[in-house]
């Protein structure tokens, strides 16, 4: 199959817009996309700090990698990483997300906890981002509707980690696309693409909402659509469970299996 912006060899199928894209292109639409929800939600400004949070696996890699990219040639923001690490163990959730950073060259710090003193360095940052994905949201969404959780549908959290403002330029693109875009960059491959799952409602979920999108590929696009309406303009408020540092694992609102993704 043929990318309909090239010619080139297709190597994904993107089902909302029935377009068959190729590496090139693919990248260059999930860029546009993740820059559009920056500008729309102006999560970022010159003179910003951003940090972004390493959980373990391809998507947060990708966040990074995508603001690296982003972010390469301005001097008005500047850009670390947070390396989620076991509260009370003193070890990272998974050893190839600092690798990760390291690889990039990007530094990594630490956010504290509240009631920690944050070094002069990390008190800097201004925003974390979070790689909250389209497929997040929907899920999330279609958890709380089954679960009759209607208070935390119209009264999300704050979008904050550790008090400080949570940016997600993600939400937009699916869990599959993002994992094609990592894969595009050519880093290591040695990252799981999910971070393992707590217990089986969240992965039920997942597959309930992957077989219904197959037939109607808008569905995630509805359910995002909607959490924004119910949060006033912010979806990642309905994903995210007013995390603190220690609750980092549950950022994404669910703790996910390893193995592909269920876009």
């Amino acid at each position: 199959m043929q990318c309909d912006k090239c010619r080139s060899g297709a190597v994904f199928f993107q089902a909302g817009s029935g377009r068959h894209l190729c590496s090139r292109h693919l990248v260059m639409d999930i860029e546009t996309r993740a820059k559009r929800a920056i500008r729309s939600h102006r999560w970022m400004r010159p003179g910003d700090h951003i940090a972004v949070l390493l959980t373990g696996d391809r998507q947060s890699a990708a966040l990074l990698h995508f603001f690296h990219t982003l972010t390469a040639d301005r001097r008005d923001i500047r850009l670390s990483a947070v390396v989620y690490e076991t509260a009370g163990a003193g070890e990272d959730r998974h050893p190839g997300a600092r690798q990760v950073a390291e690889s990039i060259g990007i530094p990594c710090i630490e956010i504290p906890s509240a009631g920690r003193i944050a070094s002069a360095a990390d008190d800097t940052v201004t925003r974390v981002a979070i790689a909250i994905t389209l497929d997040d949201v929907a899920q999330t969404m279609t958890g709380r509707f089954l679960l009759g959780d209607a208070d935390r549908l119209l009264n999300p959290s704050p979008e904050q980690w550790s008090g400080i403002p949570a940016i997600c330029p993600f939400i937009t693109i699916p869990s599959e696309e993002i994992d094609l875009y990592w894969e595009s960059a050519g880093r290591s491959t040695g990252l799981p693409y999910l971070l393992p799952a707590r217990d089986t409602l969240p992965q039920d979920i997942a597959d309930l909402l992957k077989e219904y999108s197959c037939n109607h590929p808008g569905t995630r696009y509805a359910l995002l659509h909607l959490a924004e309406q119910l949060s006033g303009g912010m979806a990642a408020g309905t994903v995210m469970p007013g995390v603190t540092g220690e609750e980092a694992p549950k950022i994404n609102g669910r703790f996910r299996r390893s193995g592909r993704p269920n876009s």
